[in-house]
């Protein structure tokens, strides 16, 4: 229960940030998101399972094209959850993923997405190994098997155009380290929150 609560006050939260899929000039600083790439000399570091303990979440929504049909999708879905069986250096890393397959929200504001996604690792250098390209280029340095899926999911998504030209595909990723390394119902409700140093 505790899960599916958590994942409706994420997804709940994601309501502003999913407003960024309405492509206008008022909000073309919205897809200025550009990639932020980590220096090669510093891939081993922030790929460690040790860099930046805690509970980390990348968060997927996909908006497919209509004309998918229900074999893709559960192919999609098939895929995605297969890559919490890869090992980095002979361990799991990826501790847990959850799938959505159809937005249940009342507050019309889904934007068209169709399936979510939420991965969840015990550190950042987990989510870094994960994420590569285009954070990382070096292939001893990511997981190729994500890689393989972006590849694989690429031609089932939506692609609209930015306000300067480029496509939008429909994807929307948002990482984040829980504050306090704790989800917000543990056990000490009256500890004091720590922020992350950026």
């Amino acid at each position: 229960m505790k899960k599916i609560l958590l994942t409706g006050l994420i997804l709940m939260s994601l309501t502003s940030v999913t407003s960024a899929h309405i492509i206008d000039e008022g909000n073309a600083k919205e897809f200025a998101s550009s990639p932020k790439p980590i220096q090669p000399f510093n891939y081993k570091k922030a790929t460690q399972p040790n860099t930046k303990k805690g509970l980390t979440r990348h968060i997927v929504l996909f908006d497919l094209k209509d004309n998918i049909s229900k074999a893709h999708k559960d192919e999609i879905i098939n895929r995605f959850l297969a890559l919490r069986d890869t090992k980095f250096n002979g361990r799991p890393y990826i501790h847990n993923i959850e799938v959505g397959t159809r937005n249940i929200s009342r507050e019309g504001v889904g934007k068209g997405y169709d399936l979510a996604f939420i991965v969840t690792f015990l550190s950042r250098g987990d989510l870094n190994f994960y994420v590569g390209k285009p954070a990382i280029d070096d292939p001893k340095f990511y997981d190729q098997n994500h890689e393989n899926f972006k590849n694989f999911v690429g031609p089932f998504l939506k692609v609209g155009k930015n306000p300067d030209g480029s496509d939008n595909p429909g994807v929307i990723v948002f990482d984040y380290q829980v504050l306090n390394g704790k989800d917000s119902r543990s056990n000490n409700s009256n500890s004091a929150i720590t922020f992350p140093s950026y």
